[in-house]
């Protein structure tokens, strides 16, 4: 068997990295956009903060893995805490350049000459979900609680909290992902206190349930598409002006941040079907009113 060489190993981690975003864009997912999350990107040991791309490349990993923090650790560090890798564990590579410094003896005049030599590797570290830490004095727990930047300070809103529990929607909160599942019927969402305000956390949950009248037990609407393509900026077109009349209805702005990476999509296909804003604002004004039926809330449309 052919031996693999350095290059070759170089080349699967891009390629890793490559895999996971892929599938995150096909999803819908867009990892550089989000309005959550209060726990900075960094080693949980050390406290360096990620820089230049590492960021990325380490959101990527949490979302893709459905991590809870951007915490990771390198397999020593963590060994050091008292912490175990769980089995079937997925590493996260960063990546690393710098000048390292090198001394070298002249074979003619036996003098030591100091060389600068630049170079770039793979770092190997791992999320803190991937550790178990049970038998460890140093809870991961602990370390996480100091990472924690301040919480959203926003109360929460009574009318926007009935229409959400008056859905009976299954809604699970936690990690860094928000979307729907219409093969589960599910909804995945942050919590509360990681959104900067709470317009963001209900725009984005009113956006998700939006999707989620579209299952073959509500609105039956086509919602099961690739990412990237006209029938999915299509849907897309629909939860936002769904939400909007929704948060309109609770006096509430919308505030959709990462939605504006839609717009490109919007405008194209709007540009070459010049029905199709019609067609969203009906079946948006659906969906919309069925989730205030059963909020029993009336909207009024001019």
């Amino acid at each position: 068997m052919r031996k693999q060489t350095a290059k070759s190993k170089a080349c699967d981690k891009f390629q890793i990295v490559a895999d996971n975003l892929l599938a995150l864009m096909q999803s819908g997912t867009i990892p550089w956009r989000k309005p959550w999350s209060t726990v900075p990107t960094c080693n949980a040991v050390t406290g360096h903060q990620y820089e230049g791309l590492n960021p990325l490349l380490a959101q990527v990993d949490v979302l893709a893995h459905g991590y809870q923090y951007p915490l990771f650790a390198g397999f020593k560090q963590a060994q050091e805490k008292g912490w175990k890798l769980r089995k079937g564990s997925k590493a996260t590579w960063l990546r690393w350049g710098g000048t390292v410094r090198k001394e070298e003896e002249d074979p003619v005049t036996g003098e030591t000459e100091e060389k600068f030599f630049t170079t770039i590797k793979w770092l190997q570290v791992f999320n803190l979900d991937c550790f178990d830490d049970s038998e460890s004095s140093h809870p991961i727990s602990e370390v996480i609680d100091r990472y924690r930047g301040p919480e959203n300070p926003d109360p929460r809103i009574d009318d926007a909290e009935w229409l959400i529990f008056s859905q009976d929607a299954d809604i699970q909160h936690g990690g860094s992902k928000a979307c729907y599942s219409p093969s589960r019927d599910q909804i995945r969402l942050p919590r509360f206190a990681d959104f900067s305000s709470a317009e963001l956390y209900y725009s984005t949950a009113i956006h998700e349930l939006i999707h989620r009248t579209g299952h073959e037990s509500r609105l039956n609407r086509d919602i099961r598409n690739k990412f990237g393509t006209s029938e999915y900026a299509f849907e897309e077109m629909v939860a936002e002006l769904g939400a909007s009349f929704i948060c309109n209805e609770l006096d509430i702005t919308p505030a959709l941040e990462h939605h504006a990476s839609f717009l490109e999509d919007w405008m194209e296909l709007i540009g070459t079907d010049n029905k199709a804003f019609f067609r969203a604002t009906t079946l948006a004004q659906k969906a919309a009113n069925l989730l205030l039926e059963n909020a029993a809330v009336d909207l009024e449309v001019a």
